[in-house]
């Protein structure tokens, strides 16, 4: 076999093996955007998921509708896989701290799809410089009762 053949049949597999692990099968993607998957997964996770499942707050929506952008499907594929690879990395490399902080590029997706849902309400609000969790306290998911915890 020639070495351009070969090149471009390692290229290929390079392509497809990245694609897979970006991208998945529809049932992985499914499957991990869950919030079980990420309050049973990751014991880090722990409190934020407790406070999110007991508050009631937005409890019939999933994480990601939230902290991935929504604007369109590849943008929000895209993003799972760079915060999921990123989360992964830092689980399993003991990188977590026990107080997870929301990321400045985070707070950024949260704010829009807040705005993006709460459309009707906050059309008539001054919203530049604020976020939503600011008087919106419980959207932090941390709930007075598993804060202490």
């Amino acid at each position: 076999m020639s070495r351009v053949k070969k090149l471009v049949i390692i290229g290929s597999g390079v392509i497809l093996l990245t694609v897979f692990i970006l991208w998945g099968p529809v049932a992985l993607i499914e499957r991990t955007s869950s919030p079980q998957f990420c309050g049973n997964t990751c014991h880090v996770m722990e409190k934020q998921y407790e406070s999110w499942f007991m508050t009631g707050l937005h409890r019939e929506i999933k994480c990601v509708d939230c902290h991935l952008p929504n604007n369109n499907p590849v943008n929000h594929l895209v993003w799972k896989g760079i915060d999921g690879m990123k989360d992964v990395i830092y689980f399993y490399s003991g990188l977590y701290s026990d107080n997870i902080k929301i990321s400045d590029h985070g707070k950024s997706v949260v704010k829009k799809n807040c705005l993006k849902c709460h459309e009707g309400m906050t059309m008539v609000m001054n919203t530049e410089g604020r976020t939503c969790w600011s008087c919106h306290r419980r959207v932090k998911h941390t709930f007075p009762v598993f804060a202490k915890q």
